[in-house]
């Protein structure tokens, strides 16, 4: 890994890089931070990173985050999927969530309920991101909550993805709530794959709609979609 950094520190004009799929771990982070800052110094930050199922922790995805958040040129997209954080990384992601990312994946790190109520509690009042996935981080209620207060606080934001999240029905409502209260860009909110949610019980999320296209995306039937299942 400290040869690929090497390497990766004459690209002075790489804004793309995807380490996806490596089991790099958090010791691959360490020796990135150092190309990351050097990039940054330069004035040609990275623009879309990607390191999803690289068996990282919340130790290194933490100090990856405090490294990015200083850019103030906008960070296209950033994804750290598929790695088993857990909640203790939500505190430094909400305070990520106030810097320039656009679009932002986390699916599968296990925020939890506790992740997410963290993220509600201490979100930015103005969040710039455009694209989020949160799906299969097994929320619950949380997800909602967090979900109808990114609505109200990211004016920009126009697809996110909260499938597989174990939503209870009431959720809907409180989603449904926050959609009233805003004239946001939102075009897609997908909620496929919660199995208590369904259009037949809450048909007022057809009420939603973007440019003659529903909003918000949700089982037509409870259980009509295959449960997320993190176990093997």
């Amino acid at each position: 890994m400290e040869v690929v950094c090497n390497i990766l520190a004459k690209m002075s004009n790489l804004r793309s890089l995807d380490i996806s799929d490596n089991p790099i771990t958090d010791e691959g982070i360490r020796y990135l931070i150092p190309f990351f800052e050097l990039a940054l110094q330069r004035g040609n930050p990275i623009r879309k990173l990607r390191a999803e199922n690289c068996d990282l922790s919340s130790i290194g995805v933490t100090k990856l985050l405090e490294c990015l958040a200083p850019i103030n040129k906008p960070l296209d997209m950033l994804s750290i999927a598929d790695n088993h954080l857990g909640s203790s990384v939500a505190a430094t992601l909400v305070k990520f969530l106030g810097s320039h990312v656009r679009e932002l994946n986390v699916e599968d790190i296990g925020l939890g309920p506790i992740g997410f109520q963290i993220l509600e509690e201490a979100l930015p009042r103005k969040v710039n991101l455009s694209h989020i996935n949160i799906s299969k981080n097994r929320g619950g209620m949380g997800t909602a909550h967090f979900v109808s207060r990114l609505i109200l606080q990211a004016p920009n934001l126009i697809s996110v993805n909260a499938g597989s999240n174990l939503l209870p029905p009431e959720s809907l409502e409180v989603i449904c709530n926050a959609l009233k209260q805003t004239t946001c860009n939102l075009t897609r909110l997908d909620l496929m794959g919660n199995l208590q949610l369904s259009s037949t019980i809450f048909p007022a999320v057809f009420e939603f709609k973007k440019r003659g296209k529903p909003i918000l995306l949700v089982p037509s039937q409870q259980g009509s979609c295959a449960p997320y299942d993190a176990d093997p």
